[in-house]
């Protein structure tokens, strides 16, 4: 029992003493904060800081941080200086602004200045009811709608005018530290846009890569060190093996389509964008930086037709079959021979051609996701409705459970004053044979298989083909 009271004034004196600590105002970084922004609302900052203890137990109040940091990932790295025992942290969000302050001061009395005929009324004593509204009991009498301005007394306890981290600390009284503070935030993003120049006539593109970073977080981040990693990352990284990695990154040199001042490099299977100028990211701002060019690239137009699904060839259907119009696609490879070779993050490409006249005109856009260097690239641009299909099923036999024997005619139609030429993907079940068909057909996968028709200008091509399936 008496170990038990001991303990019991111990852990008091402890309460005590952090409740009655001085609070150190943390200056922010002087030489701005290191930032990696993710493509999935998350964002790493870290910062240098400086700060004095004045006596063995203290609160270092951290202003300046993100309104949507995560606190559990909040780092305190001494680097210089006596080392800290972090024994309670405490995030303060609570941002002072009308109805914040309406709402501490439900069941209180505040001083409500209304105006009336001549100008400015004198004070009136009021109790606030309910911050919604908001609604104030005057002289026994309820009032909403007032227009006026509130007096209250003073900043609520608790209440900060900027988003603070607030960590209660030991250690060694009177000393000067130096220590990296590092979070995890949410608010901050960024995603990639690409412009296109797309010259028909020649089958090349100019493509201009654009990152667009959106910062909702609540703080400015002046004159940062900005990094930014495309990737599919998994949310469960440590925040402490996660601030190591970053600065034991590799950063290559750049490669020739990235912008000036823009270097790329690896992360555990993501790339990150290194950009050499320091930036300022605002709140409640979209900012844009050139990221990466490419010029003359080598682009393919096509026509295609994705048409069904498998199911069609396991039931009996009727009639013709409306399968739409062509889609309009624009293929190039990423590769050194089209002068890029470059990771291109998840984003949207939104093209510009030009018309008859010699106008540019935007001609559509398409999303892609991360692609790698070397691989192909497909743009869809829409769909052209000068060509059409429709499909009709000639013959259809269910020659068992698992397989049917099936008949069709597909016809492309081609309204335009010049030929074209088409490529037809049909799906496949599981299990497939082409029996017999009027034209040579490409077997690209196993669900699936392809035709490439040449159609007459103002006219018509149509396949014909017989398929075993088993399903």
């Amino acid at each position: 029992m008496q170990k038990t009271l001991q303990f019991l004034f111990a852990a008091g004196l402890l309460t005590s003493a952090a409740a009655n600590a001085a609070e150190v105002d943390v200056p922010g970084s002087t030489g701005g904060a290191d930032v990696t922004v993710y493509n999935s609302d998350l964002a790493l900052v870290r910062e240098h800081r400086s700060f004095h203890l004045p006596a063995a137990s203290a609160q270092l109040a951290f202003t300046g941080v993100s309104g949507q940091m995560q606190p559990e990932t909040a780092l305190l790295d001494v680097i210089k200086g006596d080392p800290i025992k972090i024994t309670e942290q405490n995030f303060k969000f609570n941002v002072i602004n009308q109805q914040a302050l309406l709402e501490r001061a439900v069941g209180k009395e505040v001083l409500v200045i209304l105006p009336n005929a001549v100008g400015v009324g004198s004070p009136i004593k009021a109790r606030v009811l309910s911050a919604d509204g908001p609604v104030f009991e005057i002289d026994g009498k309820i009032h909403t709608g007032l227009a006026g301005r509130i007096i209250f007394d003073g900043l609520p306890e608790g209440m900060r005018t900027t988003p603070t981290l607030v960590l209660n600390v030991t250690g060694a009284a009177g000393k000067d530290s130096e220590a990296e503070f590092s979070y995890l935030t949410s608010g901050l993003t960024w995603h990639a846009d690409y412009v296109v120049n797309y010259d028909s006539d020649a089958a090349r593109m100019d493509l201009t890569g654009w990152a667009t970073i959106v910062n909702t977080t609540g703080t400015d981040f002046k004159d940062a060190k900005l990094k930014l990693v495309a990737g599919d990352i998994s949310r469960v990284y440590a925040p402490r093996p996660m601030a190591k990695e970053m600065r034991a990154m590799n950063m290559a040199a750049s490669a020739a389509p990235m912008a000036d001042g823009v270097s790329e490099g690896e992360l555990e299977g993501s790339h990150i964008y290194n950009i050499a100028h320091q930036v300022t990211l605002s709140d409640k701002e979209s900012k844009q930086l050139s990221l990466l060019t490419g010029q003359a690239v080598p682009v393919t137009r096509e026509l295609i037709f994705r048409n069904g699904q498998p199911y069609i060839y396991s039931n009996l259907l009727r009639g013709p079959q409306q399968d739409g119009k062509a889609t309009i696609e624009l293929a190039f490879r990423n590769d050194a021979k089209s002068k890029l070779n470059v990771a291109l993050p998840a984003g949207t490409f939104r093209i510009y051609g030009m018309d008859d006249k010699g106008a540019p005109q935007f001609i559509g856009e398409s999303n892609i996701g991360h692609k790698a260097a070397g691989s192909d690239v497909r743009l869809s641009l829409g769909q052209d409705f000068d060509v059409t299909s429709s499909r009709e099923q000639l013959t259809f036999v269910r020659a068992s459970d698992t397989i049917t024997v099936s008949a069709w005619r597909i016809t492309v139609k081609n309204a335009k004053a010049r030929p074209i030429k088409v490529r037809l993907i049909e799906p496949m079940p599981a299990s497939w044979e082409i029996t017999k068909e009027s034209l040579a057909h490409k077997e690209t996968t196993a669900s699936s298989t392809e035709w490439v028709l040449e159609v007459p200008a103002k006219g018509q091509t149509v396949l014909e083909y017989n398929v075993k399936s088993t399903f």
